[in-house]
């Protein structure tokens, strides 16, 4: 009897201490990956490039992303991320973390993914001049002027266009008024 309570204090005993051990080797772990340099200031990759990806996939362990955070983080704007937060050493996953959180409570930030929303609500409706009274929201949220309004309803109001969405309408309506310059 005394013996087997002497294994079983043994037993907790070894138990505990392999526990606290596991633990210290998975903050080993997750501190190697913290200092390691992200995969995409190793090689020009795109934003559809399995190593990228992987690199927003350990973002994401430290930093909680939805699909329109994912959408932004693209490598040039990490680029940009990391000019802006002007790092002086070299760069590591734990000074992207605190590059992109810092650039995610920034103003630029809710008005860059305004935009991406906004865009993504353009993509999703077929150009229609007769819900133009509605739709017209949409554009006042890109900062069209009343001129502008009603310069992009005789755009869109043309036979050429009807098949379009708004997103597509308004790269095309930009690039004619680029074109007139």
């Amino acid at each position: 009897m005394k013996n087997n309570n002497i294994l079983s204090y043994l037993l907790v005993i070894i138990m505990t201490l392999a526990s606290h051990l596991s633990f210290a080797q998975w903050l080993t772990t997750e501190e190697k990956l913290l200092v390691s340099t992200p995969n995409f200031l190793k090689k020009r990759l795109t934003p559809t490039d399995p190593l990228f990806l992987d690199d927003i996939n350990v973002i994401q362990k430290y930093i909680e992303l939805d699909s329109i955070d994912v959408e932004i983080l693209k490598p040039r704007i990490l680029y940009a991320m990391l000019i802006e937060s002007k790092v002086d050493s070299a760069v590591t996953y734990r000074t992207l973390v605190n590059a992109i959180q810092t650039f995610k409570s920034g103003i630029g930030y809710a008005e860059f993914r305004r935009g991406i929303i906004l865009y993504k609500q353009m993509a999703s409706i077929k150009v229609n001049p007769q819900n133009w009274a509605n739709d017209q929201t949409l554009f006042r949220k890109l900062g069209f002027t009343e001129a502008d309004l009603e310069d992009f309803l005789l755009f869109i109001s043309k036979a050429e266009n009807k098949e379009l969405n708004y997103k597509q309408a308004y790269l095309a309506y930009m690039k004619e008024i680029d074109n007139l310059k």
